[in-house]
């Protein structure tokens, strides 16, 4: 049996999300939830300008890709904005007619958003103007479901974690980074995965959308997996529950990491070879050493990458609530709008998302007796030989997003292709009962993995280990200039015995 050591996992630097407001005329559309009227959404050619549209009267605003605009912006991600990579403008509070200062800024903060139809990433930038915050401050941020009928949805259940229960519903989800907000002000941007809902497109806003929250706060002590850091190098996800900030950030021991680009991966201690083989390789056979990440790329010929990871993570700290925020409720792409009262309309306006899975995969056990010739060095005995399937409903039933498929004027259609799937056990009983199988077994994060379709020994029962489903998906544009998109998955599983 092999001794695999449990990796440290460090994280590369990220970037942060924080929204500002002032009073306005507030419209309650669902409980403990308050929208704040918005001005229409503004279009503008961002790819090719130079600076955001504001108020000729106003001092220009750069792009926050641009050296001058003095942006935190993580550098594995900065260059990455292009529409013919796939990147689409989603929302804009800038226009023509913006002040873009402390005190002039529109309800709800400075920002736009990009979506990426071939990765389902949704990336906010976010302008705080200067003067506008008067310490340094970490930033805990967050993404919710919202809806005043009780309606739930799975957009974001690729979020939180880097395994996906599809038999559930993630409603919401915190992270936290440090790239403090400065008193200089300045941009910030982090990004949002999304899965696949074919049901959002039948909902109405408000009946369903987006809440945006955002909070400072103050951290003295992190550590991860048991090891103290002086400061957090990236960002850390949760899942939520209301969004409790105290709850979230107060001696609270959270569950995922994320990183992007591939020279955070020199970073990762032992799992580093495994991770770094991948990303140059663009997943080219090893997906070995992650249970979920995006493999991009753009027009510079460089690779994003977004992985997410499990570790021990532990924060301790206090909230410091330094500035007032309203949550910002956003009406999401693909939806109708019942009420269009402070809801404006997203400017891309098809679904969200690559894929998802209705449902969690079935893994079948079938166990054949049999005994050992007596030329193996090995159990004389009878044994058994254990063979792990996945149940081929499983893949067939991928939903795929329409309008990645179909495409438009403005981004290439794609095919979407399940390429590799293969069947990872965790917590499995390493007794003398199961010997053949060590050489499949891999470390990931914090986990050991035994990745096989067959196990020798003892009859495997269904409750012998938690069993996943590791997806890969190739998401493959339809041109020749537009790089191919790789996906990584992992998704809860049920085994089951015949």
């Amino acid at each position: 049996m092999k001794n695999f050591k449990k990796p440290f996992l460090s994280i590369l630097t990220c970037t942060a999300l924080f929204t500002g407001c002032k009073k306005e005329e507030k419209l309650q559309i669902a409980p403990n939830i308050v929208k704040v009227k918005d001005s229409p959404n503004y279009n503008f050619p961002w790819y090719s300008a130079s600076t955001m549209p504001v108020s000729a009267s106003a001092t220009p605003v750069s792009m926050p890709w641009q050296s001058q605009s003095g942006s935190p912006i993580d550098a594995s991600i900065v260059s990455d904005y292009q529409q013919s990579d796939g990147w689409q403008l989603v929302y804009d509070t800038f226009n023509t007619t913006v002040i873009p200062t402390a005190s002039g800024q529109p309800a709800g903060g400075l920002y736009f958003a990009l979506y990426n139809v071939y990765r389902g990433l949704l990336r906010f930038y976010l302008y705080i103007p200067p003067s506008y915050i008067s310490n340094n401050s970490d930033i805990e941020h967050g993404l919710a479901i919202s809806s005043n009928t009780n309606t739930t949805s799975k957009m974001l259940n690729f979020e939180g974690g880097d395994i996906v229960d599809p038999s559930g519903n993630i409603s919401d989800f915190v992270k936290t980074n440090n790239n403090p907000v400065a008193y200089g002000g300045g941009w910030y941007a982090m990004q949002y995965e999304i899965a696949y809902d074919p049901n959002f497109a039948s909902t109405s806003y408000p009946g369903l959308g987006f809440t945006w929250h955002s909070k400072t706060v103050s951290i003295s002590q992190i550590n991860l997996n048991g090891t103290q850091q002086g400061t957090i190098s990236g960002n850390i996800t949760q899942k939520s529950s209301g969004f409790n900030w105290a709850g979230a950030i107060v001696n609270g021991i959270i569950g995922a990491a994320e990183i992007y680009g591939t020279a955070g991966l020199s970073l990762l201690g032992t799992m580093s070879a495994n991770m770094t083989s991948a990303a140059t390789g663009g997943l080219a056979g090893n997906i070995t050493g992650l249970l979920s990440g995006i493999f991009g790329g753009n027009s510079g010929n460089t690779q994003e990458v977004d992985l997410k990871m499990n570790s021990a993570i532990s924060l301790n700290g206090t909230i410091t609530g330094s500035q007032p925020l309203t949550p910002n409720n956003l009406v999401v792409p693909g939806q109708t709008i019942a009420n269009t009262v402070g809801a404006p309309t997203p400017i891309y306006q098809s679904p969200l998302g690559v894929f998802n899975f209705p449902s969690k995969p079935v893994v079948h056990i079938t166990s054949t007796k049999t005994t050992a010739p007596s030329s193996w060095d090995g159990p004389s005995n009878a044994y058994y030989v254990n063979r792990l399937t996945i149940d081929p409903t499983f893949l067939s039933s991928i939903q795929k997003n329409p309008a990645v498929i179909a495409g438009s004027s403005t981004v290439p259609a794609a095919t979407i292709t399940v390429q590799n799937a293969e069947i990872l056990l965790e917590n499995f009983d390493a007794s003398s009962s199961f010997y053949n199988y060590t050489e499949s077994t891999e470390a990931v994060s914090n986990l050991t993995l035994v990745k096989n379709t067959t196990i020798d020994g003892g009859k495997m029962a269904a409750t012998a280990a938690t069993a996943l489903v590791r997806v890969t998906v190739a998401v493959t544009p339809n041109n020749t200039t537009t790089p191919p998109v790789t996906i990584v998955k992992t998704f809860l599983a049920t085994l089951s015995n015949p």
